[in-house]
């Protein structure tokens, strides 16, 4: 029952989070917000590891390692993160999350191809539930948005597919970042019989890798963008404070608990709890970012959930 409670706290901190970034994004771009829960995340785990006495064991592991731990950031955080948080920008969080949240189907599928894991017909089941999900949200959205306004709706459709495609990109991101991390996390434990650690010591080297790519992005992003836009990105205090206190909340908090319920409660009892965030963020995301969802729309939520909720099962 703990692991359970545990990882429910894990999926409720990466919703908050993104419902607290939400709220920054009239002075943020989705690769700021990114780059600077990566800097939180980053300075958490270094201090995280000398205080357990474990960060010079990242000199010890082999080069190899090193690759596959930036390539599972490079797809999870970097790639992954940022298609999200584009995402999430257009769609709103609870239509973000239900999409983006599709994730353990792609980790069955490379686990399918890579892996040799049997094929089975309840994927085929799973796929058209979440196609019909994605379809009807994204119908549904379209709907609502022309209706608001009927200038642009070609724009504004374009809008929406390119917000679902976000979502998707974000899916399979993680996919492949999850599947490299679990390979490298097991080769770590497998050399230095770390004994549950492995994870820390994993993101001691992920996240500084992922910081300064996404650096490179935020400055490449700052030198294009026109003078118009350098003076929208300029930040206040109030979304500095929002974005410490979501970076908290999801990444130094969020990371630990995560980690601490797929290993009490395993790997699957994590994604099946996971695939619910879209329900955990309805309520969060109207009491504090006053975000609705229609009937329709929310049908299309449930049939995505449905979809990976079969696939873990």
């Amino acid at each position: 029952m703990i692991g359970e409670i545990i990882a429910i706290l894990a999926v409720l901190t990466f919703v908050v989070s993104n419902v607290i970034f939400r709220k920054t994004e009239h002075e943020t771009s989705p690769t700021f917000i990114n780059f600077f829960r990566t800097a939180t995340g980053t300075l958490t785990f270094i201090i995280i590891s000398l205080f357990m006495g474990v960060f010079q064991n990242i000199f010890i592991l082999p080069w190899d390692i090193w690759i596959f731990l930036f390539l599972s950031f490079l797809f999870g955080q970097v790639i992954g993160d940022t298609s999200y948080f584009n995402a999430q920008k257009e769609l709103g969080t609870t239509i973000a999350l239900a999409v983006s949240m599709t994730f353990p189907v792609f980790t069955f599928i490379l686990s399918l191809i890579f892996l040799n894991r049997p094929f089975e017909i309840k994927m085929l089941i799973s796929l058209f539930l979440i196609s019909s999900g994605i379809i009807i949200i994204g119908k549904n959205r379209m709907t609502h948005n022309i209706s608001k306004n009927s200038i642009n709706s070609e724009k504004k459709k374009t809008n929406v597919l390119k917000s679902l495609s976000y979502g998707l990109v974000a899916s399979l991101g993680w996919a492949v970042g999850l599947v490299i991390i679990d390979y490298s996390v097991n080769r770590i434990d497998d050399i230095l019989n770390t004994n549950g650690v492995s994870t820390i010591i994993g993101n001691v080297i992920r996240f500084p890798f992922a910081l300064s790519i996404l650096g490179s992005m935020v400055i490449r992003e700052n030198i294009t963008s026109s003078k118009i836009n350098k003076i929208k990105l300029k930040k206040s205090s109030r979304t500095y404070l929002l974005l410490t206190l979501g970076a908290f909340i999801g990444t130094s908090l969020g990371a630990f608990l995560y980690t601490e319920a797929a290993r009490v409660a395993g790997a699957n009892v994590m994604s099946l709890i996971a695939t619910a965030a879209p329900l955990f963020a309805l309520p969060l995301t109207y009491w504090i970012n006053k975000e609705t969802i229609s009937k329709i729309g929310f049908i299309g939520v449930v049939l995505t959930i449905l979809g990976v909720v079969i696939i873990l099962t």
